[in-house]
């Protein structure tokens, strides 16, 4: 659930609330008479309800809809963007447009840049921050090849970062050469993310007239799933805190703050405009209003709606543009009518007396940390989420739900035993639906969110810039090719066991196993505890790992290996318990630290929370005058790793490389009951390109996050993770900074 769904206005009462409508809805002149007018850009442009609707470029909309977008706002005296997909030649009739200028610059000229009310500059969005706009190759057709002055046909990819701003001073200039090249005021458009409030204030100090801030959540034509549901805050966490820093550093009066991303109802907005917003962007809500289904599949270019089709020359059938036109006026106007009603429950007269207005607004139920970052108060809170130790506990054992639909899905398309685009990060359209603002979490890392790179500092462009993912482990003698592995299948068959083995022998990964005999042949095994072997072995693994145990004495182990010179990992469980053994951890001899979910434990906790306590503890204990953790590395292993975004954020908790097993065997469709009738090379070609795709979805998030080297920049670097609404107990034990806050 949404923070903003447990924010509420906090004098209305509902019972009157509802007497006071019935009693004057049939003589409605004192709503009538409220003002929700704003103006924005120092006052250079007024708007008649506080509704900006949204940037939908010409291409991710099949045209119509771009038109009625832009016939509306003329109509109802709103604004709309255009995208950055190029002008449409009727779109650019209208008056009531922006004009995006954003990376790839796709179809823009001064000529197109004089045509709108103002220009917006866009660094990045909600769905993708620190990831550059992407149309595919099959709409893009001949009329967006002539709009965009593209290829036709070939995929419409804009560079992350725009390659003349890497700094605030070089948007800076940005802004003054389109202010005096066009006369029109500046707006930055940025994805919702870390330290957004001063990004806000730069912005501010740079001469722009306005922040178009992009939440976690917000749709788009295309964007790879693991970006979109894994990078940015909700924009709830993003509008209170770039509000007050705004009026602390006396930049707020005449700029103005445009909030979007999973904007859905009057009441959203009205709660935005009290936590700081001018005005609220409302996309998907727009097209949900012109008949959007929600099929979550735009970028296919087959829209049941026909709000998102490929643009060709004689379409079967094609929206109605007097139809488009009259329910989006519709959906402004009753937009505008509650809204109003809201601001007469609220004894306000204007729109704009409700802007920062916190003192309105209170929360239920949300933790004081939350209520905090948005600067309101907070009742009833009874952190109904996750709490106490206990609680972790039960809740790290449900797995009979843990492994949802979409996560399955997610890797079999990855893998290609379904999709059509196996070894590649996998698209998605309109909108996240992943936990925790919409799915159910079901594990602590689904509270995590990560940083996009913007304007402080530069992403990286995973399509054009090479991003390294190299892992090295035991002082260099091992050398992964990503930073994750095949975790260990106990009871695996041996036909299962070959696959791995062999798809980690190609790949440049190790497989853990404990069995002792075919993996080790290929040399890229990490072999299960107290494997027999000896230096005369014909083949040997690359490395071995001995189970930690209270009160067990495996010195002897320890040395058995070290005279065949094997790197030695110790495997723990994730427990409490395991914790608590690292007294015991002897000063040499081993490599690391395997942290083994699947291990059983009285103590058992969340893996996540595993990692970061044991990558503290070791930082911070020293060994021969250096941090253990410098010459232990740490890896993360079990059957609840499902996919790149929890092997980006248990390397920024503190892993070195991750394990996954559970995931792997989903990707290729392996189970014990197909074990006889399951094909090898077929097995063996959907696990290689489940390696590619988790590969480039990795890559993905680093990019975003202005992270070269995954190894060198992303291990135990907890600044580029935040949590969303997470108690502050696990918050703390994670040793990371609560979302939207400073």
């Amino acid at each position: 659930m949404r923070v903003l769904d447990r924010v509420v206005f906090g004098d209305v009462d509902p019972a009157w609330s509802n007497r006071e409508f019935m009693r004057q809805r049939d003589n409605p002149s004192q709503v009538n008479e409220i003002d929700t007018a704003v103006k924005l850009a120092y006052g250079r442009i007024k708007i008649d309800t506080p509704i900006y609707l949204g940037d939908m470029s010409f291409g991710a909309l099949s045209g119509i809809p771009n038109i009625a977008l832009a016939r509306a706002a003329d109509r109802t005296g709103v604004l709309t963007g255009t995208g950055e997909g190029g002008l449409n030649v009727e779109v650019s009739k209208s008056k009531r447009i922006t004009i995006q200028w954003a990376s790839g610059r796709f179809g823009v000229d001064i000529d197109v840049l004089k045509l709108g009310l103002g220009i917006v500059i866009k660094i990045g969005q909600g769905a993708k921050p620190g990831i550059g706009g992407h149309l595919p190759a099959l709409k893009v057709t001949e009329p967006i090849s002539l709009a965009r002055r593209i290829p036709e046909g070939r995929d419409a990819i804009s560079p992350a970062p725009h390659h003349d701003i890497y700094s605030i001073e070089d948007l800076g200039q940005r802004i003054w050469a389109l202010k005096e090249a066009t006369g029109k005021p500046v707006f930055v458009k940025v994805g919702a993310t870390n330290y957004l409030p001063y990004i806000a204030s730069g912005i501010a100090r740079m001469g722009a007239d306005g922040i178009i801030m992009d939440g976690h959540g917000a749709g788009t034509g295309a964007a790879p799933a693991v970006v979109k549901d894994n990078i940015g805050l909700p924009i709830d966490l993003a509008v209170s805190w770039v509000d007050r820093i705004l009026r602390e550093q006396g930049l707020r009066d005449g700029f103005s703050v445009i909030a979007a991303g999973m904007v859905s109802s009057a009441e959203d907005s009205a709660k935005l405009m009290a936590l700081g917003a001018d005005v609220v962007s409302i996309g998907t809500a727009t097209l949900i209003g012109m008949g959007c289904l929600m099929v979550h599949k735009c970028h296919l270019g087959f829209c049941p709606a026909v709000l998102t089709n490929k643009i060709i020359a004689n379409p079967a059938k094609v929206l109605s543009m007097e139809k488009s036109v009259e329910w989006t006026s519709n959906l402004i106007w009753g937009w505008q009518e509650e809204l109003k009603w809201i601001l007469r429950a609220l004894g306000l007269r204007r729109a704009v007396d409700l802007i920062g207005r916190r003192d309105l607004i209170k929360g239920i139920n949300l933790n004081p940390e939350t209520a905090e970052v948005l600067g309101i108060n907070t009742e009833n809170t009874i952190f109904p989420l996750i709490g106490s130790s206990p609680e972790l506990i039960e809740y790290a054992e449900g797995d009979r739900d843990y492994w949802d639909d979409a996560s399955k899905e997610h890797l079999q398309q990855l893998s290609g035993t379904t999709g059509r685009s196996p070894g590649e990060a996998m698209i998605t359209s309109m909108g996240s639906i992943a936990p925790p603002l919409v799915d159910k979490p079901r594990g602590i890392l689904d509270w995590l969110i990560c940083d996009g790179a913007q304007v402080t500092r530069p992403s990286i462009d995973p399509y054009r810039e090479e991003i390294e993912t190299a892992c090295y482990l035991a002082d260099g003698r091992i050398r992964l090719s990503s930073p994750f592995f095949f975790g260990r299948v106990p009871g695996a068959s041996k036909k299962l066991s070959e696959i791995l083995t062999r798809v980690a022998f190609s790949m440049g990964l190790i497989f853990d196993t404990d069995d002792n005999a075919m993996p080790s042949a290929l040399g890229r095994a990490l072999i299960l505890e107290g494997a027999e072997l000896s230096s005369e072995s014909k083949s040997l693994p690359c490395a071995v790992t001995v189970r930690l145990q209270e009160g067990l004495d495996f010195a002897q182990d320890l040395r058995r290996f070290r005279e065949i010179h094997l790197p030695i990992f110790l495997r723990v469980p994730s427990s409490e318990e395991a914790i608590s053994w690292l007294d015991n951890i002897p000063q040499t001899g081993i490599s690391g630290i395997l942290v083994d979910w699947d291990i059983p434990s009285e103590s058992r906790i969340d893996i996540g929370i595993s990692i970061a306590e044991i990558d503290k503890i070791l930082r911070h204990r020293m060994w021969d005058g250096e941090p253990q953790r410098s010459q232990l590395d740490l890896l993360a292993s079990g059957s609840r790793i499902r996919g790149a975004g929890d092997i980006f954020k248990l390397i920024a908790l503190g892993a070195d490389a991750v394990g996954i097993s559970e995931s792997a065997l989903i990707s290729i469709g392996y189970t014990a009951e197909k074990m006889d009738r399951f094909d090898f090379d077929v097995g063996l070609e959907r696990l290689e390109n489940l390696v590619l795709g988790l590969q480039k979805e990795v890559k993905l998030l680093a990019g975003a996050a202005g992270v070269s080297s995954v190894h060198k920049s992303l291990t135990g670097n907890r600044e580029l993770i935040r949590s969303i609404d997470l108690d502050p107990i696990v918050r703390r034990r994670l040793d990371v900074k609560a979302g939207g806050g400073l």
